[in-house]
């Protein structure tokens, strides 16, 4: 599993407010079309549950320690 493309979604909702936004408003499956992401990290991000960016980057980061 290669964690590019997890560190560049990372990345992109850190510097672009809007993408952010959308990454955690229930538009998740449409931002994350954008990044090249294994079958396995796009079902670990699709069910990250989280209330805000910090939240979601953590337990995200968590699965990838896992």
């Amino acid at each position: 599993m290669s964690k590019v493309a997890l560190q560049a979604l990372i990345g992109t909702a850190l510097v672009d407010q809007e993408f952010c936004t959308d990454l955690l408003n229930g538009k998740r499956p449409l931002v994350l079309a954008e990044f090249d992401l294994t079958a396995a990290e796009r079902e670990a991000a699709l069910a990250t549950e989280a209330d805000s960016f910090k939240e979601f980057a953590v337990r995200l980061c968590d699965w990838l320690a896992a």
